[in-house]
C-alpha cells in the first residue's frame, strides 16, 4: 500500500519507515559533528550535584563536635583532679564547685545538640558524592548500591567496613588521576572504629552506681583516649571531604568543556 507521502507500508498498514531512507539522512550531515561527545559530557554536568557547601556545613557541624569533644575531656579531668583533692584533703570549696558547674555542660545529652546535624548533614554530602562519583566514573566504580551510603553506618557489623568502602570508592572515583593516598583514610577509618569501641567503654565507666578512685581514674584516661581517637578521625573525614568536593566540581566543570 503506498503511503500519500512517497513511502510504502507493509501488510497491514505497518509503516516500514522506508520513505526515510534518503540521502538526507545519510552521509555525514550528523557523522563526527558536534552532536557526538556533546550529549555525554552534559548527561554527566546534569547529573552533577553541587558538594561545596554541604561540605563546608558538615566540616563546620564536625568541628563543633570535637571542640565539644575536647571540652568534655577537660571537665573530665578538672573532676578527677577535684576529688583527689578532697581525697588529700586539700581541696577548696571554690574548686570543687567550679569543676561541677564546669561538668554539668558535658552530661552527654549537650553533644547531641551538635552532633545529630553533623551526621545529617554529612550523610546528605556523602549521599551526593556517592551519586556524583557514579556519573564520573561509572556504576562499575562503587562497590556497593548507592543506599549503602547513609544505611551502612546504621547496619550492625556492616557498618566496621561499608562505610570505608563507600568513602574509599567515593575518592577514587573523584581523584584526578593521580595516587590515592589510601594510608589517609585507612587511619581514618580505623581511628573511628576504635574510637567507637573506647567510647563504649568509657561510658560504661562513667555510668557506674558507684565507683572507686581507680576506676575514675581508669575512665578519664578512657575518655581522653576516645576523644584523641575522634579529633583524629574528624580532622582526616574534614580534609577527605573539603578534597572530595573540590575533586567532583574539577570534574564536573571539565565535563562541560
Amino acid at each position: 500500500m503506498d503511503d500519500p507521502h512517497g513511502g510504502s507500508t507493509s501488510e497491514g498498514g505497518k509503516f516500514d519507515g522506508s520513505r526515510f531512507r534518503d540521502s538526507r539522512f545519510e552521509g555525514s550531515r550528523f557523522e563526527g559533528s558536534r552532536f557526538e561527545g556533546t550529549r555525554t559530557a552534559g548527561t554527566g554536568a546534569r547529573q552533577h550535584r553541587a558538594l561545596s557547601g554541604l561540605g563546608v556545613a558538615a566540616s563546620i557541624l564536625i568541628v563543633l563536635v570535637l571542640v565539644y569533644d575536647v571540652l568534655h575531656a577537660v571537665s573530665d579531668w578538672q573532676v578527677y583532679n577535684a576529688v583527689e583533692d578532697v581525697l588529700a584533703g586539700t581541696a577548696t570549696d571554690s574548686q570543687i564547685q567550679a569543676a561541677d558547674d564546669f561538668g554539668r555542660y558535658f552530661d552527654g545529652l549537650q553533644e547531641l545538640v551538635f552532633l545529630i546535624p553533623a551526621g545529617v548533614v554529612f550523610l546528605v554530602w556523602l549521599w551526593r558524592a556517592r551519586a556524583n562519583a557514579e556519573s564520573l566514573g561509572g556504576p562499575g566504580s562503587q562497590r556497593r548500591a548507592r543506599g549503602w551510603a547513609v544505611f551502612s553506618w546504621i547496619t550492625p557489623v556492616a557498618n566496621l567496613w561499608i562505610p570505608y568502602q563507600v568513602v574509599t570508592d567515593i575518592w577514587k572515583a573523584g581523584t584526578p588521576r593521580r595516587p590515592v593516598p589510601g594510608p589517609l583514610l585507612a587511619v581514618w577509618w580505623g581511628a573511628w572504629v576504635i574510637g567507637g569501641y573506647v567510647g563504649r567503654a568509657y561510658t560504661y565507666e562513667v555510668t557506674r552506681d558507684t565507683f572507686s578512685e581507680d576506676d575514675l581514674r581508669r575512665a578519664v584516661y578512657l575518655g581522653t583516649v576516645f576523644v584523641v581517637l575522634n579529633v583524629l578521625a574528624g580532622v582526616l573525614i574534614v580534609y577527605a571531604i573539603r578534597q572530595i568536593s573540590v575533586w567532583q566540581t574539577q570534574r564536573s566543570a571539565e565535563a562541560l568543556r
